[in-house]
């Protein structure tokens, strides 16, 4: 299983989690960590560790982050860097976490491919809109 875990600084993680239960409904394998402006670090490692729990082939961790370089961001990416079974991307935005969740639907998706493909569809998730 793959599950998805959002973080941000403020409270856009949680923003995000409340627009996905609107439009395709509660997800069990979605979850966020808020990086709070009273928290340092190693307070966020350890609000990620209570998270981030026996990860392995068969249970394995998709990290939707706010900026690339943030402290969310360098947090996290500690675990994939440990870990082939945690995949990090930046950028996060609500049309390319909503394909994360459908795609995550399908049993013989690997994690890798599922990062890849993200990321490649992160270039069509924003543009200007022109008449």
């Amino acid at each position: 299983m793959i599950n998805i875990l959002l973080t941000s600084h403020g409270g856009m993680a949680q923003g995000m989690m409340q627009s996905v239960r609107m439009l395709v409904g509660e997800q069990q394998n979605l979850d966020y960590v808020t990086f709070e402006e009273e928290m340092g670090a190693d307070e966020l490692n350890e609000a990620f560790e209570k998270k981030i729990r026996d990860v392995s082939s068969e249970r394995q961790y998709l990290i939707f982050c706010d900026i690339k370089g943030g402290t969310p961001f360098n947090v996290v990416s500690r675990y994939s860097y440990q870990n082939d079974n945690v995949a990090v991307i930046y950028g996060m935005n609500l049309p390319l976490l909503i394909e994360a969740i459908i795609q995550c639907g399908n049993p013989e998706l690997t994690l890798e491919n599922l990062a890849a493909g993200l990321a490649q569809q992160g270039k069509e998730t924003i543009g200007l809109s022109e008449l």
